[in-house]
This record gives C-alpha cells, sequence and structure tokens, in this order.
C-alpha cells in the first residue's frame, strides 16, 4: 500500500510539474519582466553610446516606453510576449523625424538585440537600473535620553547590488552600526557604541514613510522613541526638464534619488548639493571622444526647478515640473481632509479572502478595477500585481489614503494603480468592469443606483454582505487560515438581478 500511494504521488506531482510547464505567464508576470528602467549601451561606429529606456503602462493598460539619451524621444508599438522585444524609436531633430527599429529579448535581466534603420545596424545590450531601497540616504535624527534631547546623523549607502550600511554620527561617543536590513518598509539595524569607557550593544526597529523615520532603539538601558527627516526630501524624485538655448528646445529628465545622488538624462550624477533652495550638480560626458563637463546651478521652488547649464558648447535655461510620484508628494495632494466620518470602522480583508474575490471577478489585464474603502490598497494592489490590471482605490479616510499610498509604492504599481480620497456615494462608476466592496449590507444597497450605471457584464464582489433585494450569480464561502475564522464573498454581474424583498 506504501508503494501505491508513493506512485501516486509521484504521479501527481508530475502532472503538477507539467501544467506548471505548460501554463502561460499571466499578464501582470510578463509586465513585470520589462516595466521600469533599462541602462542600454549601442555600438556605433565603434563608440559606445549609453542610454535608458524606460517602460511604463500608458492610462490604457498598453506597454509605452521613452528612449532617455542627449534628449527624450518616444518608443511606439512596444511588444513584449515572453522573451521577445520590440519597438520603434521616434527621434525628432527640428522639423526632420528618424525613425529606427529595435528587435532583441529580455532573458534573466540581460536586454539585448539590435537596432536598425536605413543607416544601419547597432548592437545593443542593457541591463536593470535597480530602484534604490528608500532607507538610504541621510537622516537627521532625534531622541530623548532621560530628559535630554540628543540629536544624530544617520547615512544610510545602498552598494550596486542594493546591500545596505550606515554610519552613525554623533558628538555622543563612537558607534558602529552592523546587520542593516529593510524590508516592506521595515528597517532595522544593531548598533555598538563606546561612550567613554563603557560600551552599549542596542538595536533598532522603525518604519520608513516617505521621509519620515519612525523607531525604537532598545538595549539593556530600556526602550527609547526617535524620529527622523531626511535632508534634501525636496528635491528627491524625477523631474521633468525644459533646456532652451538659442539652438532650439529639447527635453530632458533629472532623477534625484534619496541618497541625493541622480541621474541627468542617462548620466549618473555622484553627488547633487542642496543648500537651502540653491541645487547645485555636474557631470562629465563624453563627446566625439573628448571630456566634456557640464554644471547646473539653479532654484529649488516647491516642485518646480530653475536655473542654467553650463558646457564648453554654451549655457542653457533649465525649467523644470517634479513629478508627482513619492509617497510624501502624494498624501499632500490627496490627503484631504474628510468631508464627513467614514461610514465603517476599517477591519482588512484578509489575503487570501482578497484573492478569492479576484478569482471570482475572473479578473483580466484589460479590466478597470474599482475598490470602494479601499483601507490599506491590498486588493488594488494585488490586482495590479497579478493581472497586470488598471486600478482605482477610493476611500475617505485621510489615514488610509496614506498607507495605500505607501502599499502602491512598496509594490511598485503606481503606473496601474491610483489612489483617490473621495466620498464613494458620489463617484461615477461607470467606466469599471469590476467592483470590489467591503462595507455594510445597508451601505451596499445604498450603492444600488450607482451600480445599475455599469456596463453589461460587469462584476461587483463583496466581501462577507449580501445585497439586498439583488440576486447574487454566485456565493462561496472560505476559511482563513491566519485568522481561523469563516469568510462569505458575494458576486453579482451585470445588469442586477432584482428579486422580491419582505418586510420581515
Amino acid at each position: 500500500m506504501k508503494h501505491v500511494a508513493y506512485n501516486k504521488t509521484v504521479g501527481f506531482l508530475a502532472i503538477m510539474v507539467i501544467v506548471a510547464l505548460s501554463t502561460p505567464a499571466s499578464a501582470g508576470t510578463v509586465q513585470k519582466g520589462i516595466l521600469g528602467d533599462w541602462l542600454i549601451t549601442m555600438d556605433s561606429d565603434g563608440r559606445q553610446i549609453e542610454s535608458i529606456l524606460s517602460f511604463s503602462m500608458d492610462k490604457e493598460g498598453k506597454l509605452a516606453g521613452q528612449s532617455i539619451g542627449f534628449s527624450i524621444s518616444e518608443l511606439k508599438d512596444v511588444k513584449y510576449e515572453g522573451s521577445e522585444l520590440s519597438f520603434v524609436q521616434v527621434n525628432q531633430f527640428g522639423d526632420n523625424e528618424f525613425s529606427r527599429t529595435f528587435t532583441g529579448t529580455i532573458e534573466r535581466g540581460k536586454l539585448s538585440g539590435i537596432m536598425s534603420s536605413d543607416r544601419g545596424e547597432s548592437k545593443v545590450e542593457g541591463k536593470r537600473l535597480r530602484r534604490m531601497p528608500m532607507a538610504a540616504g541621510t537622516w537627521q535624527v532625534t531622541f530623548k535620553v532621560g530628559e535630554r534631547d540628543v540629536s544624530a546623523t544617520l547615512v544610510i549607502k545602498a552598494d550596486d547590488n542594493n546591500k545596505l550600511s550606515a554610519d552613525w554620527q554623533s558628538q555622543w561617543g563612537e558607534h558602529k552600526i552592523t546587520d542593516v536590513t529593510f524590508k516592506e518598509g521595515k528597517l532595522t539595524f544593531k548598533r555598538t557604541s563606546k561612550i567613554q569607557d563603557r560600551q552599549l550593544e542596542s538595536s533598532f526597529e522603525g518604519t520608513v514613510k516617505g521621509h519620515k523615520l519612525t523607531g525604537t532603539i532598545k538595549s539593556e538601558m530600556g526602550d527609547i522613541a526617535l524620529e527622523g527627516r531626511r535632508d534634501g526630501a525636496a528635491l528627491i524624485g524625477k523631474w521633468d526638464l525644459e533646456l532652451t538655448s538659442d539652438r532650439g528646445t529639447r527635453n530632458q529628465i533629472l532623477q534625484v534619488n534619496p541618497d541625493l545622488s541622480g541621474r541627468y538624462g542617462s548620466s549618473a550624477i555622484r553627488k547633487i548639493n542642496l543648500e537651502g533652495n540653491q541645487v547645485s550638480f555636474k557631470i562629465v560626458r563624453m563627446f566625439r571622444d573628448q571630456e566634456s563637463e557640464i554644471t547646473f546651478k539653479g532654484t529649488l521652488d516647491g516642485n518646480k526647478l530653475t536655473g542654467e547649464q553650463t558646457s564648453p558648447r554654451g549655457s542653457q535655461t533649465i525649467t523644470g515640473i517634479k513629478r508627482s510620484g513619492t509617497p510624501a508628494e502624494q498624501q499632500t495632494a490627496q490627503a484631504k481632509k474628510p468631508t464627513r466620518q467614514p461610514d465603517v470602522i476599517y477591519v482588512p480583508t484578509p489575503q487570501e479572502v482578497v484573492d478569492k474575490m479576484l478569482e471570482m471577478a475572473e479578473v483580466k489585464k484589460d479590466d478597470l478595477v474599482y475598490d470602494l474603502g479601499c483601507g490599506d490598497g491590498r486588493i488594488v494592489v494585488t490586482a495590479a500585481k497579478k493581472y497586470g490590471c488598471r486600478c482605482v482605490g477610493y476611500d475617505i479616510n485621510p489615514k488610509r489614503i496614506e498607507e495605500s499610498l505607501e502599499n502602491v509604492e512598496k509594490n511598485d504599481v503606481g503606473n496601474l494603480v491610483r489612489i483617490e480620497q473621495e466620498d464613494i456615494f458620489t463617484l461615477d462608476l461607470s467606466e469599471a468592469n469590476v467592483i470590489t466592496l467591503y462595507l455594510l449590507p445597508s451601505l451596499n444597497v445604498k450603492l444600488i443606483p450607482q451600480l445599475e450605471k455599469l456596463k453589461p457584464g460587469s462584476r461587483i464582489v463583496s466581501h462577507d454582505f449580501d445585497m439586498r433585494g439583488v440576486k447574487p450569480d454566485k456565493v462561496v464561502e472560505i476559511n482563513s487560515d491566519n485568522e481561523y475564522s469563516e469568510h462569505t464573498i458575494y458576486l453579482w454581474t451585470t445588469p442586477l438581478k432584482k428579486e422580491a424583498v419582505s418586510d420581515e
């Protein structure tokens, strides 16, 4: 009997392996393989020209891209299937348009292929640009020791593989930081402090939210609360620049990293200086086999940057606008004061219930998902990552908006997910294909007039609560292993199927 059971198990595993190998990757998995920035080199007449390919999703959920080098050019007809990548790069020179076609592959984190035009072919190779951990940078931290206020500087650095190290700078003693980790917004490290003749071991555990650090230092002396603010917060992010000279106007991108390193176009900047509102940096570029130093000096005013770029070829006036992409900025822009109190207290939906809700709704890449009362954003984040679809999360509570924005940033799905602070009973839902709910029965009923305006075939899924007067298409009960509890999921499709209700 043991041999029979063993053979059945082996056979079952073999079938599962075959199924797994033959199942195509989901849209979300496919997109994850290409989205982001790629640093490429192209062989041109024996010279290696460096640029960046930046891939994202447009508002319709289609692949889009830009080539970032001396200037910015658009990528058209971007296609990525399996490991095969192709696009057409269009460059504008005055009134003339020049295009070339790329065909190649992305495999094991490397991009390679051929760029071809009527001038010939060039070999292209590239690798993904790693995104610097948000914990990196210089933090001005404060805490209390007894009744005394203490300040220090915590400098966190990331190497080329994003491995973190740190340095603690203080007028009180000597300190060594080890075992620095940062995962899912949580920062931890160990600290050895030598103050006069005494050595003290301590540990830190905290969270990074936008440009704010909070946490606790633990030692034999007890727990000490710590707060920190990042240097250069107003400058960090991506800037769209316009360069103007007597030769015309062109566009460029400035990327400022959390540690105030960055990129100007495709050129690396070791250090961007920010003193008050004055910004400066310099880069060295190769131009016709000669080094050319380019310097920038400008003024920061909110989300605007103005200044002058100087090089051996002359000067250019620069104006820039900061993209609203960082959690801190989105919170400032979108976390408005509530117009009224939330209708329900916040209780998060367990992840296994989230997965089942999206499965029952048969979410597809082309769908637009609205989560009404999005909480910490887990439903829209899961839908974007798993299915590659566009999503909007709505909530009236500013605290939930902040949590959702952080979740979107942490999971790098900002190109697919939008978070808005709104009263859900004032929304036009007609554009959505899928609606997800975790409200109360009376609130579900209150939404019926809005839900009736959905397109035919739209799906509505509700966690735990039905919709009185509307017959569900399916009701499923599942267990939450983490919480040892049962949950019910209701599915409706439009047009809604009304049913008679009694007053009992």
